[in-house]
């Protein structure tokens, strides 16, 4: 009877042993991401999100693309986008880590305040960058530890600004238009990124 409650209480405390030491790495990792204020760049269109059904919703109300109207609707219609499920993972993975998370918009940011608030809990920023100069700018200053796009464009960038590529797949039913050539730049890729 001593020899099975010595083999309980021996397993319970490798187990506890294990636990405590994940719990301090993480809160080790944790700690240091928070205080050195790494960050994570994620391309929203067709990155973190099928954007595309937005898109087409917004073009229903035919406003003229590219203007103020347009860029409204777009954004107003972010219920109809669909998160892609590894994109979110990684990103969620990062923000447990420590690791603040930052989506980049290609498009206006007008009436974007509601598409802000759905994303609230993971995304710390939301940058809406209408030239590749501009995103360029923010990743140099910004310490970024990677930055995951679809797009050549957001590959070239990242390594302009000194930051690691990841490629996230795109969708072939996309509507975007962006040049998308995988594996051109000898970069990473998330796997099961596409949708």
């Amino acid at each position: 009877m001593f020899e099975a409650m010595a083999a309980f209480f021996g397993k319970w405390y490798a187990r506890l042993k294990a636990f405590s030491m994940l719990a301090g790495a993480w809160g080790f990792l944790f700690s240091v991401n928070s205080l050195i204020g790494f960050q994570a760049g994620f391309e929203y269109d067709d990155g973190m999100v099928y954007s595309t059904p937005a898109f087409k919703a917004a073009e229903k109300d035919k406003p003229e693309a590219g203007s103020q109207d347009y860029w409204n609707a777009v954004n107003r219609s972010f219920t109809f986008e669909h998160t892609k499920p590894a994109v979110w993972l990684t990103a969620w993975t990062l923000k447990v880590l420590g690791v603040k998370i930052v989506f980049f918009c290609d498009r206006g940011s007008e009436g974007a305040d509601s598409l802000e608030a759905s994303w609230r809990k993971l995304a710390d920023n939301f940058y809406f960058t209408r030239t590749e100069d501009e995103k360029y700018r923010i990743l140099e200053k910004k310490r970024f530890i990677f930055y995951a796009a679809p797009s050549d464009s957001g590959i070239i960038q990242a390594r302009k600004a000194g930051v690691h590529p990841l490629r996230l797949e795109k969708s072939p039913k996309s509507v975007l238009k962006f040049d998308y050539h995988p594996g051109k730049f000898r970069e990473r890729y998330l796997p099961l990124s596409r949708f």
